[in-house]
């Protein structure tokens, strides 16, 4: 199953790429006035549905204590958008959202732990707002886990951590102020665990694929 994340996020560069020569061909239909100043509407609010793939990878030493593999879940969630343009060619968005997901030993479910990994991002649009406007941005991440706990009764906590935020996409203009959007994020999110609070700490490299589908209103 993992191994297809590449496939998919292979079409949604292709699909980016396509739609950025049709945008492209848009731009260049413009008006030739050259002189007119171009609106900007600074502010974009949206939502999201989001399936996050975490791509984790357990300390070997983990594994070896507790005599298992272990890995996380994927898992659906709705998430909130805030993005400001600078220019129509420069914003920066921040995202935020909650999901859940299970801790499994060797393909059981042993607990579970809820995930909160806001970001913010600079995105520069090459085309401006055109009716099909791809994009790109980098940024940071924070990943705040909580409600970690296992389900024999053990304690088991996962820290907090801050990484870098990869991001592509597509606007899609419906009208002046509404747009379809579909959204990839890579987020580096190392971190460390421990199982009880005197147990050893190990590392945690979760490192989710997030991909999102919404809509936006700007204005």
């Amino acid at each position: 199953m993992k191994k297809n994340i590449f496939g998919i996020l292979s079409l949604i560069i292709a699909a980016t790429l396509a739609l950025t020569a049709v945008a492209k061909a848009e731009d260049v239909a413009k008006s030739n006035d050259d002189t007119k100043t171009e609106e900007v509407k600074h502010y974009r609010v949206g939502l999201r549905a989001l399936y996050v793939y975490p791509t984790e990878s357990f300390d070997k030493k983990a594994e070896e204590d507790t005599k298992s593999k272990l890995s996380l879940s994927n898992n659906f969630t709705p998430c909130a958008d805030l993005e400001y343009f600078f220019t129509n060619q420069i914003s920066t968005e921040l995202i935020a959202g909650v999901t859940k997901h299970t801790i499994k030993s060797n393909g059981n479910e042993i607990g579970s732990t809820y995930l909160l990994p806001p970001s913010i991002t600079l995105k520069y649009h090459p085309f401006g707002d055109a009716k099909f406007s791809p994009y790109l941005g980098a940024g940071i991440e924070m990943t705040f886990p909580f409600n970690d706990k296992l389900n024999n009764g053990n304690k088991i906590r996962i820290d907090a951590s801050i990484g870098y935020a990869l991001q592509t996409g597509i606007d899609i203009k419906v009208d002046n102020h509404l747009y379809l959007n579909v959204d990839y994020k890579y987020l580096n999110a190392d971190t460390r665990f421990r199982i009880s609070d005197a147990g050893p700490w190990y590392k945690l490299d979760m490192n989710p694929h997030v991909f999102g589908v919404g809509v936006g209103y700007r204005f």
